[in-house]
């Protein structure tokens, strides 16, 4: 089976080929018995299981985030610590990738897309390979760097990349992850993102290509930096995210809270913040109490027979701080948690905060309401055109 995907084969050929591609599902289990708030599709395995590779709708619906670099640039290992829970410390053992993975993230509705592994030794612009179809429905490609390597190489491919891409899709977000900073001094971290900045930008004015945004971030899987990165990069895919950055600040001026996340439990990637600046600190703090709630919600939440869920419409949780900050945790969908930081002399007001959580909670699944109408028409109307291309053989398909 070839490694990378070849030019488009003619319509109603190569069904089969598609059915056997890889698949890397890491969160299917979590997502089994999702409510009104999640897709619930992948669950039925059919059709509709998973959308077509060449859907016209799948940008929209579920969009493709592309993971690129070099050989052992950490790729594999970032896909693994984020959304597989793998210790940083195991990624060591982890294989040289060798072909292309997908992964479906469907964990909730708002988390909801592919992430395309690519390994650094292929080269998918081969002209027998297709990079317009791969390029064509992307809405983000990640390109990683090792910051402890030369990055000369690094810095060619990904102009090559970045130059190939816009030409076929304009939309994409270009996110450079100049990643394993674990082991750089604080400096050293610095003078490497603005070198790194530097030539990427020149390389791209040379071309004449400087409307072409790139974003950087610094990142290691040895801490939070490579959540709060993907959080930003998943955070551009998501069309709601001004309705709900408008909401949390909402929420918050009535509140008298100081901050509050909009997380997704599994990954604890944030999927909306209020508009005051993020700390690092204080996205760590947030991380380490969703881990708290779950392993103790693991113990004591589940039934003596070890059945039902550790996080449910129950779960709440409040952690007070030795600087007088009360960390306040609450369920908002099945796959979703509010964290708010909030002073204590705020907190005595908890009535109110959560009177407004309610109005908060119901805006919320108003929004996913919405969502949830749209994906179904846009599945509606592609499982239309599927049934009226012509099979193998040309006679016309029976509308099911």
């Amino acid at each position: 089976m070839s490694q990378v995907p070849r030019k488009l084969p003619e319509e109603g050929e190569g069904d089969e080929e598609e059915e056997e591609e890889e698949e890397i599902v890491g969160l299917a289990g979590y997502a089994d018995g999702a409510e009104s708030f999640s897709d619930g599709d992948a669950e039925s395995g059919g059709d509709e299981a998973f959308l077509d590779f060449n859907d016209p709708f799948s940008t929209e619906v579920k969009p493709r985030i592309l993971l690129m670099g070099l050989r052992r640039s950490g790729k594999s290992s970032i896909q693994k610590v984020v959304f597989h829970k793998m210790s940083p410390n195991e990624t060591l053992f982890l294989e040289s990738t060798n072909k292309i993975c997908r992964e479906d993230v469907s964990n909730s509705s708002f988390v909801n897309f592919q992430i395309w592994d690519f390994p650094g030794q292929i080269d998918f612009f081969d002209p027998t390979f297709d990079y317009e179809m791969i390029f064509r429905g992307t809405g983000a490609l990640i390109f990683v760097i090792d910051s402890q390597d030369d990055y000369m190489e690094a810095l060619a491919r990904l102009h090559l990349t970045v130059t190939r891409a816009y030409k076929v899709n304009p939309d994409i977000n270009f996110e450079i992850f100049i990643h394993k900073v674990d082991g750089l001094s604080d400096d050293h971290k610095i003078e490497t993102q603005r070198d790194i900045h530097q030539r990427a930008n020149d390389d791209l004015a040379d071309a004449g290509l400087e409307k072409i945004h790139l974003s950087f971030y610094l990142t290691s899987i040895y801490d939070h930096s490579i959540f709060e990165a993907f959080s930003k990069v998943v955070q551009k895919l998501i069309p709601q995210l001004p309705t709900l950055e408008n909401l949390l600040n909402i929420f918050i001026s009535n509140s008298g809270i100081e901050k509050a996340f909009l997380f997704d439990v599994v990954s604890k990637i944030y999927i909306a913040t209020d508009s005051t600046p993020v700390d690092m600190q204080t996205y760590e703090l947030c991380c380490d109490m969703i881990d708290v709630v779950i392993d103790i919600s693991c113990i004591y939440g589940l039934k003596d027979d070890g059945t039902g869920t550790p996080y449910d419409k129950e779960s709440m949780a409040i952690i007070k701080l030795n600087n007088t900050t009360v960390l306040y945790l609450k369920e908002v969908t099945k796959f979703l948690a509010l964290v708010c930081f909030v002073r204590e002399e705020s907190f005595e007001r908890k009535g109110l905060i959560d009177y407004n959580f309610h109005c908060f909670r119901k805006a919320i699944q108003e929004v996913f309401e919405v969502r949830m109408k749209v994906v179904r028409s846009r599945k509606h109307q592609s499982h239309l055109q599927k049934n009226k291309r012509p099979t193998p053989n040309g006679t016309p398909r029976m509308p099911l």
